[in-house]
């Protein structure tokens, strides 16, 4: 850390320590009083018993310094106590909550903005008058436009993370989400712009100051030293110079800690959307009955209405997932896996959203649910494994208080029981010395100790469905397996139902009962995994399975892909998705979106040209070969 910051930020940071603590202890010092007039002799040079020499009338420099120090610095601090007190829940309500709420407080803060601060200070002060309270209160008002900002995309930046999707994804309130996720997060910038924040406000006063405007003689502040030593700079430049330097000196390292504390949090993004709020707008629901299971999932349909089109991130997914088994969801980036997640779970991003289908938890239609009922279902019924378990954890929250909160949210325990539980959970997903790491937090542990732990958190309430979205890609292959293992052994154990997500065609193979194949959007073949894998109809799925780099290649052998590029999503082709890059494809394909066929009992496919034998279609009574 310390290397990190460098020397000049240890430099800064104590002059600001020293002048502070000088202001502080003032009268225990041994000074003249700052307004002792002929302390020593008039306009004398610094010397041993005056520092930084006397002015025109006998009195320390050195000591009008110090007690000047008392009101800089606390207008100082004061001012950006006020602006923060006031502009940072504003920020997180327009960051978090984002819409109306959003485009009220930032058109007022914009306003606020395009008014000149030092023309508005001078005239408040001016008319109420030249004092400490009201220079304090101009100038934090003045702080609250920059810091309504600064929070505001503090928030975003934050509510775009996967830790707070994740506490989202276990049932927690927004109310605890803002105050556990969200405000511990914007503190550490926040902090770094306090200091930057305090160098402006010293500077502002001192300007009041220097025009009288501020606090009035004999108390001493160091504008008005500047101010009061212009008339005798000729003879005595240093009754100008000594304010003048100190003030320099402590704005400067004010800004140097600031702009250190700036650089060394700044953040990587993860380039997820915020969760928020969607307006909801019905679409067609499907007609045909639903199989019996553990959770049903019936033409489900997510649209984002964007400014350039409709993007059709899921459109029109169905499955059946039963207890005591694994359905895997494949496909390239972009295909809608994770959102697919995501429109389960009712965790969508903002803007203009346009649901439709129906998604069944043993009967019940969780698309009806209330926010707060859903409150009741993430969690204890349905959890979720992210897939960086760096982003996926709060990184200024111990191991400890992110595992036992679930625990205290849903199941009503006491910190002590949920801490004792967590030891326990802990313990269950093979973390040695489990006690010692309730005290850790997540950048002392490993990638597969992370996502361990991001395991024992979805699991805390026994849910019926274990969500994994690619909960792997971030670990190393000894570390893939160990996880894996671990979240087949527990879905044996608690005889729930897990919907893998995963690129890795061996993955899949190995951990899989049954797999989804999803292209743009939409499910282009399904099927017990043997059987998909084996005998692959769609070609999509059959140019998946050549990708995959066999051992048995030759040194040096160029790797198989997938001509072209996944489509824009906002503007499919016509016909068949996949028709572009697909070597089989025919003048039908282009103009016809082929259905979902069976090639089997279990096994289905939407493609004109499949790579097997005789299919019949399931919505109508045709029948083609191949």
């Amino acid at each position: 850390m310390r290397r990190r910051l460098g020397p000049v930020f240890w430099i800064a940071a104590a002059w600001i320590t020293l002048v502070l603590a000088a202001a502080v202890l003032a009268d225990l010092l041994p000074l003249p009083r700052f307004d002792e007039t002929l302390a020593g002799p008039p306009q004398a040079g610094p010397s041993g018993a005056h520092p930084f020499g006397t002015d025109g009338l006998g009195r320390d420099v050195f000591s009008r310094v110090v007690y000047g120090a008392r009101v800089s610095l606390g207008v100082g601090i004061g001012a950006v106590l006020l602006g923060l007190l006031i502009g940072a829940p504003l920020g997180i309500v327009a960051g978090y909550r984002r819409r109306a709420a959003d485009a009220l407080i930032m058109a007022v803060t914009d306003i606020a903005l395009a008014f000149p601060a030092l023309v508005f200070a001078l005239a408040v002060v001016a008319f109420a008058g030249a004092s400490l309270r009201n220079v304090l209160l101009v100038l934090g008002v003045l702080g609250v436009p920059a810091w309504t900002r600064l929070i505001r995309g503090a928030t975003l930046s934050v509510a775009q993370r996967e830790f707070v999707l994740a506490a989202r994804a276990l049932g927690a309130r927004e109310r605890r989400i803002l105050w556990r996720e969200i405000v511990p997060n914007v503190t550490v910038p926040a902090a770094s712009y306090a200091f930057i924040g305090m160098a402006i406000a010293v500077v502002a006063e001192g300007s009041l100051a220097f025009l009288g405007l501020s606090v009035q003689a004999p108390t001493p502040t160091w504008g008005g030293l500047i101010n009061e030593g212009r008339t005798v700079m000729d003879n005595a430049p240093h009754v100008v110079l000594a304010p003048s330097i100190v003030m320099f000196l402590t704005v400067l390292s004010f800004n140097v800690v600031g702009d250190r504390l700036r650089a060394l949090t700044d953040v990587r993004e993860s380039g997820l959307e915020p969760v928020r709020q969607v307006t909801a707008a019905p679409l067609p629901a499907a007609t045909h009955a639903i199989k019996a299971g553990l959770l049903q999932v019936e033409d489900l349909r997510t649209h984002f209405v964007v400014g350039r089109g409709t993007v059709k991130a899921v459109d029109g997914v169905s499955l059946t997932l039963e207890r005591g088994r694994t359905l895997a969801v494949v496909g390239e980036s972009g295909s809608g896996k994770s959102m697919l997640i995501r429109s389960i779970l009712g965790l969508l991003p903002g803007g203009d959203v346009v649901r439709g289908g129906k998604v069944y938890l043993e009967g019940e239609d969780l698309t009806a649910f209330t926010p707060e009922q859903m409150r009741q279902v993430l969690g204890p019924r349905l959890a979720t494994v992210f897939q960086d378990p760096m982003t996926a954890l709060n990184p200024v929250r111990s191991i400890g208080t992110q595992v036992a909160e679930p625990l205290q949210v849903h199941r009503g325990m006491s910190r002590r029981q949920a801490l004792a539980e967590a030891v326990r959970l802990l313990a269950s997903v093979g973390i040695p010395d489990p006690e010692r790491m309730l005290r850790r937090y997540p950048h002392q542990l490993s990638g597969g100790m992370r996502q361990r732990v991001t395991i024992a958190m979805a699991l805390s309430c026994g849910p019926d469905v274990l969500f994994a979205d690619e909960p792997t890609t971030a670990l190393d292959v000894t570390i893939q397996d160990q996880v894996l293992r671990l979240v087949h052994r527990l879905r044996g154990e608690r005889d729930m139902a897990v919907l893998l997500v995963s690129h890795d065609l061996s993955v899949v193979a190995e951990w899989a009962d049954e797999v989804i194949v999803m292209y743009a959007g939409k499910v282009v073949e399904r099927g017990p995994t043997a059987e998909v894998l084996e005998r692959a109809r769609m070609p999509y799925t059959e140019a998946l399975l050549q990708a995959v780099p066999k051992l048995t290649d030759p040194a040096h052998h160029r790797l198989r892909v997938i001509t072209g590029r996944p489509p824009d999503l906002a503007a499919l082709p016509g016909g068949c998705a996949f028709h572009p890059r697909c070597p089989y494809a025919g003048d039908r394909c282009a103009v016809e979106e082929p259905p979902l066929v069976a090639g089997s009992a279990d096994h289905l496919y939407a493609c004109w040209h499949p790579r097997g034998a005789e299919a019949t279609i399931i919505e109508g009574a045709e029948t083609r070969g191949r």
